[in-house]
């Protein structure tokens, strides 16, 4: 009962601002009445948002003391205040601004323990094509469209998703898979994320292998508990796992794998410095 109810104050904080918007701005009532109701829903959304604030900022707050990184802590205080998904979109905002930072602001070169997964990601060549074409379509708003509110609107769409698409080449450059102290911290870019620890990877092979259809990014072949994190539509390493692991995707997590195919910059080195961190096998 209790699930119940946190799940739906979820859904009633952005539902009273939502309604309180259309309400007012809509006209659907008239003056005197929309300024009772008006005041009356800016009241329940101010108690609502003050409690479920007041407990995200402390999630916030433990999960950080408890060593969570500041961009999952983040995540799971926005968890309380909204849905799961909403929360995670929300919070891809800041991760994506602090991509373009650090690609932009603060290059640095790989330590030891990093690995990068885009050399063939044909990301870097589709950005180069937009940012050539956006000035033409911005152009042809202008002689094609007779509202100008209708034009900025659309200029500041197309500039916003551009800037969006920077985020992303940005974080894939910045955010490469890690060995980190209990496990091997696998990303691709802002749209998945993942920790194996190291005492569940079997083995770990240089292979190259094609991703289902060619396709770039994660993908899964749930029949084969099979998982791709591809650039170029290829692979170059081979996880085979003795537990299922699930990585955190854009909206939601993937379905269990017990084989991980990554795409990897310099494939020898990395399976060289994972199978370092690996376990040795009992009885060794």
């Amino acid at each position: 009962m209790r699930a119940a109810v946190e799940r739906a104050l979820k859904w009633i904080f952005p539902g009273v601002l939502a309604l309180e918007v259309v309400l007012v701005s809509g006209h659907a009532l008239d003056g005197r009445t929309a300024l009772i109701v008006g005041g009356a829903l800016e009241a329940l959304a101010l108690l609502l948002g003050l409690r479920q604030i007041t407990r995200a900022v402390l999630r916030y707050r433990r999960d950080r003391a408890a060593g969570l990184d500041m961009e999952a802590a983040l995540e799971e205080g926005l968890g309380i205040l909204f849905p799961a998904q909403v929360a995670r979109l929300i919070a891809l905002e800041p991760r994506m601004w602090a991509c373009l930072f650090r690609w932009l602001v603060l290059r640095r070169p790989l330590t030891s323990e990093e690995f990068r997964y885009s050399k063939r990601s044909p990301m870097g060549a589709l950005l180069a094509l937009i940012c050539l074409t956006t000035p033409i379509e911005i152009f042809a708003y202008e002689l094609l469209i007779p509202w100008a509110a209708v034009r900025w609107a659309l200029a500041i769409i197309t500039l916003y998703s551009l800037i969006w698409l920077f985020g992303l080449y940005a974080s894939l450059q910045t955010l490469p898979y890690r060995l980190e102290s209990a496990g091997l911290r696998v990303r691709y870019g802002l749209l998945a994320a993942g920790a194996v620890p190291y005492d569940r990877i079997a083995d770990v092979v240089a292979e190259r292998r094609k991703a289902p259809g060619g396709r770039e990014g994660v993908q899964t072949a749930p029949e084969q508990q099979a998982g791709y994190i591809a650039a170029g539509g290829r692979t170059d390493v081979t996880l085979r796992l003795c537990a299922p692991v699930a990585l955190a995707g854009l909206l939601k997590p993937t379905p269990p794998m017990t084989t991980l195919h990554l795409a990897a910059d310099d494939p020898d080195r990395f399976v060289a410095a994972l199978r370092a961190r690996l376990p040795a096998p009992a009885g060794a």
